[in-house]
């Protein structure tokens, strides 16, 4: 295959540089040529990679002696070959110690294919020097301007050559260092057995790094990543050792800053959650080893947060470190005590005998804290409930682990705080049924189970309908049906509530409408509705929207508000009811009396009617005072232009009761069940026909 070859002509004769292409082209060369004639087109030329020049001797108006000066000024290294016909042997002599590199008779090319090859070859040569040359100059540059430490030393490691990067970290001159051995500056006995180690590597020709901890010459302490590599000659034997030494003590400073931050709780000073995986792990493969128990404790202090929201974080953050104290006083010295964040706290029992030895632990956690805590001369009481479970029972792992004694901390919550409780399977039974629940709670209106039932509210007076309240159940897959009390609480938490409010509305007055229509104004359909759905900005939009679109007057419309959401006091649940209002609908207090009873909350809001709790009717009779407490919120509703409505009357004597000291409007079994639209529409028609209104509505009757 021919080689490739660019050839640069300085030559008035284009014959003469054809017959030289073609020997070349003899030669095994590709030639790729350009002819020049004067010093111009030379310069121009010179732009461009080139691997030979064939020069003429004497040209018009150029010669070789000047084109080789040009040459040179342009600094490139390019075989140069003179060709002549007749020359002088003292003007080649001459040429040649100016640069030329050889000279051929035109008319016997027989040494041109020989002489290329040569100064080919001599070329590719002298370019391989300057760069080994530029290699060798930039690496003593590199090494004397290092940052990092350059050190080399003999096959003894003895120092023969320290950089002034050396002689400033270390504030040994190279005078001083000369001569000495690598570790002379070594502080430790880890960093000597380091060194032992080092040489042992490298001494078997492998190179080495790590890390030592040295001395400056003043005393300070100094962190150094050490890399050694052995140089040998052409026979393989060492020479030297070349020791690159990196400060790295700022950076072991952070590392053990970080590692702290990463393992402990800043706050208390304890192991946290990181640790705590790390030390759980251990002791669990520990007791899988051994064959002994493991026990888990989580704690978690009752009430913190109303300190915090109270008191402020800063008291909160003494508690806790008090907390982390008097915790740390419950256990020994083999376990483990980690804050998790917040105010809960785990105790890992890392070996444990029996149930007892862990139970002993808790019962001393609760009694620390029945003793109230006295920060910046005040006292507050703080307790504690505590969850135990144990590996390999409750768990064969430790997330499992810590899982289960998490769920046994919040049932000693539940059975009323300050107080310990054993992980059991009924604990988990409940948690499984509980993410059952979750999770047939989200598709619930995909899979279209739930329904309507509708209880009639009465008009104590007159006996006939005047409103229905829709409360939504939930049909399972074996058919029965729930009660909003198994379900609505999750679905607030898992925050599907809102959909189901909408759907409720929506369905609601899908199928009240044309009854609404026909029993005139004093039919009334109730609703109620979630703390969630008055925090959404845009709640009185969809109310708007569902009314229009199903014809309904807003004063047809009556939305059931808790005591307890009025707690909430944020903007949008004002805007909400302050929109509401203003399109006309109808809002009711639900439940008064059971929850946070203030009548500031009946002064700022604007109710139409309040609605007295099952849990007061059904003490009619059975208590004076609740007696005089519903006729208290009687008169009281009656005095800020409510109407009153008594929830779950279930005897005549309760109607009487109710019906005497004035309330206007009643609901419960004694009327009613809550019944399917289908069961209801009999009692609707019987009521409408019975009312001032049962001729319109006989002509509307749906």
């Amino acid at each position: 295959m021919a080689k490739p070859l660019k050839v640069l002509f300085i030559e008035d004769s284009e014959a003469d540089a054809e017959l030289t292409t073609a020997e070349l082209m003899r030669g095994g060369f590709a030639p790729q040529s350009l002819r020049v004639e004067t010093a111009g087109e030379l310069q121009e030329a010179l732009r461009e990679h080139w691997d030979l020049i064939i020069c003429d001797y004497r040209l018009p108006r150029f010669s070789a002696e000047d084109a080789l000066a040009t040459l040179k000024r342009s600094g490139l290294d390019i075989p140069f070959i003179i060709m002549s016909g007749a020359v002088q042997a003292e003007d080649t002599v001459a040429l040649l110690k100016q640069g030329a590199h050889d000279f051929m008779d035109k008319y016997a090319l027989a040494r041109l294919l020989p002489a290329v090859e040569r100064e080919l070859r001599e070329v590719e040569i002298r370019r391989k020097r300057r760069r080994a040359e530029e290699r060798v100059r930039v690496l003593s540059r590199a090494v004397e301007q290092s940052p990092v430490s350059v050190v080399i030393t003999n096959p003894e490691g003895q120092i023969e050559y320290v950089n002034p990067r050396f002689e400033q970290l270390t504030g040994y001159t190279a005078g001083e260092a000369t001569g000495r051995n690598l570790g002379f500056t070594l502080l430790d006995q880890d960093s000597a057995s380091a060194l032992t180690e080092l040489w042992s590597t490298v001494s078997s020709g492998r190179e080495w790094s790590g890390e030592f901890c040295s001395a400056r010459r003043d005393g300070q302490l100094l962190w150094e990543q050490v890399s050694v590599s052995p140089l040998t000659d052409s026979d393989e034997q060492i020479t030297h050792y070349v020791v690159i030494k990196e400060d790295i003590t700022v950076r072991r400073s952070y590392e053990e800053q970080l590692l702290r931050q990463a393992h402990y709780d800043q706050l208390t000073g304890l192991a946290n959650r990181v640790l705590m995986i790390d030390r759980l792990n251990v002791a669990l493969e520990s007791a899988n080893r051994n064959g002994h128990k493991c026990a888990l404790l989580v704690i978690d202090l009752d009430h913190f947060k109303n300190v915090n929201d109270s008191l402020g974080h800063s008291i909160g953050d003494n508690l806790l470190k008090e907390s982390a104290g008097r915790l740390s006083g419950c256990i020994g010295g083999g376990d483990t005590l980690v804050r998790m964040g917040g105010d809960e706290f785990v105790v890992i029992l890392p070996k444990v005998e029996s149930a007892r030895e862990a139970q002993r632990v808790a019962e001393a956690i609760v009694q620390q804290f029945e003793r109230p805590f006295t920060i910046i001369g005040k006292q507050y009481r703080v307790t504690a409930s505590v969850g135990i479970a144990f590996y390999p029972e409750d768990g064969k792992n430790p997330h499992l682990v810590l899982r289960n004694a998490d769920l046994a901390m919040y049932k000693a919550k539940d059975l009323g705080r300050n107080q310990y409780h054993f992980f059991t399977e009924d604990i988990n039974r409940q948690l499984i049924e509980r993410l059952e629940l979750e999770e047939r709670l989200r598709e619930v209106l995909k899979r279209n189970e739930l329904v309507l039932y509708y209880q009639p509210i009465y008009s104590l007076q007159h006996g006939f309908i005047t409103g229905l309240e829709a409360l939504v159940r939930w049909r399972q897959p074996d058919g029965t049906i729930w009660a909003p009390n198994r379900f609505i609480r999750v679905a607030e938490e898992i925050g599907v509530i809102q959909a189901m409010d909408n759907w409720v509305l929506k369905t609601a007055l899908r199928s009240i409408a044309p009854w609404l229509a026909s029993g005139g104004s004093d039919l009334r359909l109730s609703l109620n509705i979630s703390s969630q759905q008055l925090q959404v900005p845009d709640f009185h939009q969809n109310v708007e929207e569902q009314l229009a679109a199903h014809g309904v007057a807003p004063q047809q419309l009556e939305l059931e508000i808790t005591e307890r959401m009025l707690v909430d006091n944020s903007s949008a649940t004002q805007q909400n009811i302050e929109a509401l209002c203003q399109m006309g609908v109808r809002l009711s207090i639900d439940d008064f009396g059971t929850g946070y009873s203030s009548l500031g909350y009946l002064q700022n809001y604007p109710f139409h009617t309040l609605k007295i709790d099952r849990s007061f009717v059904c003490n009619i009779g059975v208590n004076s005072n609740t007696a005089r407490l519903i006729d208290t919120i009687i008169t009281m509703g009656h005095g800020l232009g409510m109407e009153i409505v008594a929830e779950g009357i279930e005897s005549d004597q309760e109607r009487q009761f109710l019906s005497a000291h004035g309330c206007d409007q009643a609901q419960g079994y004694l009327f009613s069940h809550p019944l399917p639209m289908d069961r209801l529409r009999p009692l609707l028609e019987q009521s409408i026909e019975a009312t001032p209104m049962s001729k319109a509505g006989q002509a509307n009757e749906p």
